[in-house]
């Protein structure tokens, strides 16, 4: 009986040793990691003050303001991420050792292209364009990043019933 009780709590506690081997789930890399860089660039700018210009068919207004959530204000940088497993061979990639550039192969993708230029192996500046079409509407966005000096978005949005209007955003990073 007690080699039997001796023999109970050896399995008990090695069974608690068991650990859990579950696959993890990792993001597969395709492309540059857009996601990645903003979300470094995001720790990097945090509280950092700008002077933003938001303006509406070139009428304008400007404020200085300390952005405390920048991973809000590159969202749209970050949702232009093409690391989709689905998109792994949708775009093509161009590069030299300056410059690296992604151009879509399907004209339906929203991601246009995406143009890295490098200095010392570092973005120097990300220029992003994507495009959006449907029977009411035609989008085109061009977004810009400089680090640590500035980041614009431009959007040139025609609307049926409601006409032209063309978009700038810029943030002078201070």
């Amino acid at each position: 009986m007690i080699k039997f009780f001796y023999l109970f709590i050896i399995v008990i506690l090695f069974s608690g040793c068991n650990s859990c081997n579950e696959p993890t789930t990792r993001k597969q890399i395709y492309y540059f990691d857009l996601q990645a860089y903003f979300g470094e660039q995001a720790v990097l700018l945090k509280n950092k003050s700008i002077v933003k210009t938001v303006a509406k068919n070139k009428v304008a207004e400007k404020q200085n303001l300390i952005i405390s959530n920048w991973e809000q204000e590159f969202s749209l940088f970050t949702e232009s991420d093409i690391n989709k497993a689905a998109w792994k061979d949708s775009y093509t990639k161009d590069s030299t050792a300056n410059k690296i550039k992604y151009t879509a192969k399907e004209v339906d993708l929203r991601v246009r292209s995406i143009e890295i230029n490098l200095q010392n192996l570092k973005p120097s500046k990300i220029t992003i364009v994507n495009q959006g079409d449907n029977y009411l509407y035609h989008t085109t966005d061009t977004l810009t990043y400089i680090p640590d000096s500035l980041y614009q978005i431009k959007k040139h949005q025609k609307v049926i019933l409601l006409g032209l209007n063309n978009y700038v955003i810029t943030g002078l990073i201070k």
